[in-house]
């Protein structure tokens, strides 16, 4: 097997050295690198030194050196291949699969590397222009100190400004109407006219490092009136926002020592929170948390701490981010939330009370995810009644079933029984049955043979269409474990599958705005009836004209999909759910 230039050098950027070696190795931190015993030579004192910021390694003793790659080959006696392909497996890189690997292929492969390393270099460039502009600008230098940020902190993040005008990059681009790597990197736009002008104006900016530290984007706050509020560079082949975290490179050390993240919502929490000394922390970009992110940090430390805004967009934000989390969490890697008053932030927060209050609260203040799930869970019932209970074991069910530590699901059903004042064996019992999200599950499970038919078109069973259906309106999130197939696959399949793909991907999409519609309710009602799928189309349809202002109905093939169901379900005794 070829591996090209663009997979290595993914896997090393994605592949943190230090994590690597401590996984085999143990490592102790000195000043700015991390040391351990050579495992190439015999030695008494530790000469292997681990550097986080060059990503390598090197033994002063007897020479050897190199990146993550051939400390897998040295020490696990791989090849290079098997070496590449151990860390993508455990680092979540993705590898195309390469038969031959010709000069023109190594010639493209060049040619792309050299390409990132142009856009990286304008990227910089742009970084040392807004720092200029925000030095000379008295409008910027007054938000920034208003908003308490000394001159080693705006420094160390490397702060800018982009002025007013539309063309500011000009001064400092003498190719600005021809340079592609202005658009490439998110800098600059173009018009359909074929008029370019700067994507960032009027705005604080913030570059935005990855594990190495090197600039791959920018976020951009305005300060004068104007909208949006915050902007950030669209992706790039060098920016991701989904992998990608805000202050990650300059929080990495802190989090190692510290065994501990935190995770906030805004760049400026990130930069006063460490300028008070708080100097693990880390914020996503305009984006919910990603189990990317959460793999990500894990491998860092065992315990992440998500301390969002303390308004309903922060809660928001934080049971989204307890949802990419649960399945994720185990006996020995924590995650816990940190709910500020509604009125403060992270950053309003430290300003106001200083760090050791922020401290103290992340440590005793925080609830595990346990805790915050149930505290989500009971308000959407009434738990004072036997039907609400009922529904809050249903409610768990699912988030139970994604627990893979077996403390944590232990605890869970023991906290489930006491709210619902059963004995926990009962509750054991009631659990341990075929659920519904299980039997939903294994029938979406199914769907995996409508696009494995070889060219042929392959109708599904009307009764696994109905099954699916009732398993997306009860729990939308299943929608995220199938990606839409590719146009050519789609091409070769049935209508009615056609249209189930379509309404999978609207459930992935418009998931927040969906699971709020009252559909649940009538799923449960007909739960152990048999269902009559006329009725729910009347009655979802109805639901669905309230939303029409909020998305575009007839454009993902509801009604179609639906009407699809009722046609088939004309003579055939609808099919019992058990």
């Amino acid at each position: 097997m070829q591996i090209s230039q663009q997979s290595i050098d993914d896997v090393i950027s994605r592949a943190d050295i230090v994590d690597v070696i401590s996984k085999h190795l143990k490592v102790r931190k000195s000043g700015q690198n991390y040391f351990a015993s050579c495992p190439f030579h015999n030695e008494k004192s530790a000469s292997f030194s681990i550097s986080p910021a060059k990503q390598i390694f090197h033994c002063f003793g007897c020479g050897e050196s190199g990146n993550s790659i051939t400390f897998m080959m040295k020490y696990l006696g791989l090849d290079f291949v098997n070496a590449v392909k151990t860390l993508a497996d455990n680092y979540n890189v993705y590898i195309p699969q390469e038969t031959h690997y010709t000069p023109q292929d190594k010639a493209e492969q060049q040619k792309k590397k050299q390409h990132k390393l142009d856009i990286n270099e304008t990227i910089n460039k742009a970084v040392r222009y807004y720092a200029q502009q925000l030095i000379k600008s008295s409008l910027a230098s007054h938000y920034v100190e208003a908003r308490g940020l000394n001159k080693q902190t705006i420094a160390k993040f490397e702060l800018g400004f982009a002025p007013s005008g539309f063309q500011n990059l000009a001064s400092e681009f003498t190719d600005y109407l021809t340079n592609q790597l202005l658009i490439e990197s998110g800098l600059i736009l173009e018009s359909d006219f074929g008029k370019r002008y700067d994507r960032f104006r009027d705005r604080i900016i913030y570059p935005i490092k990855n594990i190495k530290g090197e600039p791959i984007g920018f976020g951009g706050r305005i300060i004068v009136k104007g909208e949006p509020k915050y902007l950030n560079s669209p992706e790039t082949i060098l920016f991701n926002k989904s992998q990608e975290l805000y202050g990650l490179f300059e929080a990495a050390k802190s989090i190692r020592d510290l065994n501990q993240v935190i995770v906030v919502e805004g760049y400026m929490d990130v930069i006063i929170l460490y300028q008070y000394g708080i100097t693990n922390a880390v914020a996503t970009m305009g984006t919910a948390v990603t189990e990317e992110h959460i793999k990500q940090l894990f491998r860092m430390c065992d315990n992440i701490c998500y301390a969002f805004d303390g308004d309903n967009a922060g809660k928001k934000a934080a049971w989204r981010a307890l949802e990419r989390s649960v399945g994720l969490v185990t006996d020995t890697k924590a995650v816990n939330f940190l709910f500020l008053p509604n009125e403060h932030d992270p950053d309003s927060y430290v300003r106001e009370f200083g760090a050791d209050s922020f401290i103290q609260k992340v440590k005793n203040g925080s609830i595990g995810v346990i805790n915050f799930l149930l505290n989500q869970l009971v308000n959407e019932v009434q738990i004072n009644t036997d039907e609400g209970k009922a529904r809050l074991i249903s409610l768990v069910k699912p988030y139970l079933e994604q627990i893979k530590a077996l403390a944590l699901q232990v605890i869970l059903k023991k906290q489930l029984a006491s709210m619902v004042d059963l004995e926990p064996n009962v509750i054991e019992s009631i659990l341990n049955n075929r659920t519904r999200f299980a039997f939903y599950n294994r029938k979406l499970n199914n769907i995996n043979n409508a696009y494995t038919s070889h060219g042929k078109k392959t109708p599904l069973d009307i009764k696994l269409l109905e099954n699916i259906l009732l398993a997306l309106f009860n729990n939308p999130k299943l929608a995220r474990e199938f990606p839409m197939p590719d146009n050519e696959v789609l091409q070769n399949l049935d209508e009615q599958v056609i249209s189930l793909f379509r309404l999978i991907d609207y459930f992935e999409v418009n998931y927040d705005d969906f699971k709020d519609i009252d559909v649940v309710d009538l799923v449960q009602k007909n739960y152990f009836s048999a269902i009559n799928i006329g009725a729910l189309y009347n009655r979802v349809k109805q639901e669905l004209d309230n939303y029409t202002n909020v998305f575009s109905i007839d454009t993902i093939g509801y009604r179609d999909m639906l009407k699809n169901l009722v046609s088939g379900q004309k003579k055939k005794r609808p099919p019992k759910l058990t």
